[in-house]
């Protein structure tokens, strides 16, 4: 049974086309900034779960795209924006999230793997050890279950 690989691997695929992402990582969400060569912005995915539908296996994958956040020591002249660049690494890691479900939504691949739903992304502000913004969701790939045949 390969589901899970084709699925991890299509994810994987699909955001190392975008020329924004510079690292992809997978795993438990504590780990994915611990690396010192990571360089951002960074996607992490993570299995969240897995459910047996017959004719189809649904894989639900948590997807966070996040940027480092670069503090300024020159004094704050405009207090919305401040001294860091959190607003811009919202910004561009948004992006590069919509670009990838928006991608698998109009997907058409050797698989027939399929976006479910419609994500929704929550915004994720100073997390982290390296305080790390961005944006993370949750997201549902149906797979077709077609290497086990019941009698």
């Amino acid at each position: 049974m390969r589901s899970f690989y084709l699925a991890i691997e299509l994810l994987k695929n699909l955001f190392r086309e975008d020329i924004n992402v510079h690292t992809i990582t997978h795993g438990l969400s504590s780990l994915m900034d611990i690396d010192k060569k990571n360089i951002f912005p960074l996607v992490h995915l993570r299995a969240v779960s897995s459910r047996i539908q017959g004719s189809y296996i649904s894989i639900t994958f948590e997807i966070v795209v996040v940027d480092l956040r670069n503090i300024s020591k020159q004094s704050v002249k405009d207090k919305f924006l401040g001294n860091d660049n959190e607003l811009d690494n919202l910004n561009t890691c948004l992006a590069i999230l919509n670009r990838g479900i928006v991608k698998l939504q109009n997907l058409n691949n050797d698989h027939n793997i399929e976006l479910n739903g419609e994500p929704q992304a929550n915004p994720i502000i100073g997390e982290f050890a390296n305080l790390l913004d961005g944006w993370g969701t949750e997201l549902e790939l149906l797979i077709p279950n077609t290497e086990i045949k019941v009698c």
